[in-house]
């Protein structure tokens, strides 16, 4: 990680990286994505499928005033709470929930970034998730987005809602920075 906890390593148990669609995000693509978006001091931030944490936990090592990270999966929830805890992170907050129905019913909160990082496989999830996360960002926000979809298709959905500031690719996964309007 950089900033506040720089240095610092996420701990998860080596056989979770068996585990089927475990796809966390690389190293160099969270760095490009970190300098894209450059201070996040004052963020409020929502990492939908946080699954290791590693955006969560690195936009509230930057500064961050709030990095809320879901995780519906109870092994990655423990490791999620067990790093929290290893590195003193304040700015955070962890919840065991379903990313879908802790917007719907539980979030309180407008946020100024939201990561989409599970890379959709499935047309339709990556759209409602979209859809949720713009009722749910103050104008002008950001989106992070990996999926394997690429550009034109999430427009074709999306125009006049938001546009692309900045994209990448790695390996079958695109990677966006989608500013709201």
């Amino acid at each position: 990680m950089s900033g506040k906890f720089k240095n610092s390593k996420l701990i998860f148990p080596i056989n979770f990286y068996k585990i089927k669609n475990f796809t966390p995000t690389p190293l160099h693509i969270k760095k490009k994505f970190f300098n894209w978006i450059g201070n996040l001091e004052g963020f409020y931030c929502l990492d939908l499928f946080a699954c290791t944490g590693n955006l969560g936990f690195e936009a509230a090592s930057r500064g961050c005033r709030l990095s809320v990270l879901l995780e519906n999966n109870k092994k990655f929830f423990y490791f999620l709470n067990k790093n929290k805890f290893k590195l003193n992170i304040k700015n955070s907050k962890i919840l065991n929930l379903n990313s879908f129905f802790y917007i719907n019913n539980i979030n309180k909160i407008y946020y100024n970034l939201i990561f989409i990082d599970s890379p959709y496989i499935i047309l339709k999830k990556l759209i409602n998730s979209l859809i949720l996360s713009l009722n749910i960002l103050k104008k002008n926000s950001y989106i992070y987005l990996e999926s394997i979809f690429n550009l034109n298709l999430i427009m074709k959905f999306f125009k006049n809602k938001i546009y692309c500031l900045r994209y990448d690719f790695f390996k079958k996964i695109n990677f966006y920075l989608f500013k709201v309007f």
